[in-house]
């Protein structure tokens, strides 16, 4: 026994085990003052998708107010610390692979496809928030006003509803599932305005339909329709004008070349992951000379439009005149890849929660408005025409 402790003490003080507790401690010093030596040199590179602006480091000013200094100073450091982004980027990447978002306006679904949830879509979907009966007239009601004041003027109004992702593939996002027969603000909507004056084209059995076939109708990474999915609703929308402009044509099919590319996937982003969830998808292009730029101008000083307003110029002379009304489903996809060149020289703003721009309307004197409104927004209630 003896023996045993001689040895022991003897190891305790050889060269190795006291070298080890200095090498512990020079190892921890590191660890501890490379995150301070990065920030510093600046050595740390942003991975965004954060939506938010950073905290700036405090100023000369605020050292006269002692009482915010800390706070400002607080909030400098654990925004801008050695190796944050990479940290952010290997929580949020861990949480994806687990199913687990690390962003509250984005849902990760099955096979990691990844849903927005803002907008009540996720509600609407589930049929939790859907129009009450004197809401829903109200709802119908507005609409009408708004073709009517522009029946006034003799324009045509067509409306095309864009579906949520998850509204095509349910199956994705199983935590939020839909019970069968479940009645959703989408179907009070198409019930209501059937029949009536105001036209509403619902490309939700299409799409379904077109889904079987394989198609590509949303990405895994992003919340908007692909090119596949917005031909299905642009060739329903053309045949619906087509009652009312019979000179109009839609482009076909074979009018594109399609090629396989790195598609957007916004949700991603929203996740700080575009570098990590990178999707392959299909792209459609014109095969005929593409779109020219519009002209871009910012609303005049005296509106309170804030959106700005996109005119086109096109060679359809002999066809309708177009004021296109939408939001980031027409004018990321289905406006300059489809719509536009269907109409002579139109126009495009977005659609404001379905409050219009009718200063706007009286200055381009359009044949047909058109409002293509993402499933999403049919829970604001649409704005008021002038009295006029």
């Amino acid at each position: 026994m003896r023996d045993v402790i001689e040895r022991s003490v003897a190891l305790a003080q050889s060269r190795p085990w006291r070298i080890a507790p200095r090498f512990v401690i020079a190892l921890f010093a590191v660890l501890c003052l490379a995150p301070l030596a990065v920030q510093v040199l600046r050595l740390d590179r942003a991975i965004g998708g954060e939506k938010r602006a950073l905290s700036e480091a405090p100023g000369w000013k605020d050292l006269a107010k002692l009482s915010k200094l800390s706070r400002r100073l607080e909030g400098y450091v654990n925004d801008h610390f050695g190796f944050r982004s990479e940290l952010v980027r290997i929580n949020s990447l861990a949480r994806y692979h687990l199913g687990i978002s690390s962003n509250p306006q984005v849902a990760v679904g099955r096979d990691g496809w990844l849903f927005y949830t803002r907008d009540r879509i996720l509600e609407q979907h589930t049929g939790i928030d859907v129009f009450k009966p004197a809401e829903l007239d109200e709802w119908a009601r507005r609409i009408e006003a708004i073709r009517n004041w522009l029946a006034r003027r003799d324009i045509q109004l067509v409306m095309l509803l864009a579906p949520e992702k998850n509204t095509i593939y349910p199956e994705m996002v199983p935590q939020f599932s839909k019970a069968p027969g479940t009645v959703t603000r989408a179907d009070q909507v198409v019930a209501k305005l059937a029949g009536g004056p105001v036209p509403f084209v619902d490309p939700r059995a299409a799409l379904l339909a077109a889904k079987q076939d394989r198609s590509q109708l949303y990405f895994l990474g992003d919340t908007h329709w692909s090119h596949r999915a917005a031909f299905v609703g642009y060739r329903m929308l053309i045949d619906e004008l087509r009652r009312h402009f019979p000179a109009l044509t839609a482009a076909r099919l074979e009018d594109f070349n399609v090629a396989e590319t790195t598609v957007v996937s916004d949700l991603a982003y929203l996740l700080g992951l575009q570098a990590d969830i990178v999707v392959r998808g299909e792209v459609m292009t014109r095969r005929d000379p593409p779109l020219r730029e519009p002209e871009v101008r910012a609303p005049s000083t005296n509106s309170a439009w804030g959106w700005p307003i996109k005119f086109y110029k096109t060679e359809q002379a002999d066809k309708p005149r177009a004021l296109v009304f939408g939001d980031s489903f027409t004018d990321y996809i289905l406006g300059p890849t489809f719509l536009y060149s269907t109409f002579r020289d139109p126009v495009f703003t977005h659609h404001n929660t379905i409050t219009l721009n009718y200063q706007l309307v009286e200055e381009v004197k359009p044949d047909v408005v058109v409002i293509v409104v993402a499933e999403r927004y049919l829970h604001i209630m649409p704005g008021l025409p002038p009295a006029q």
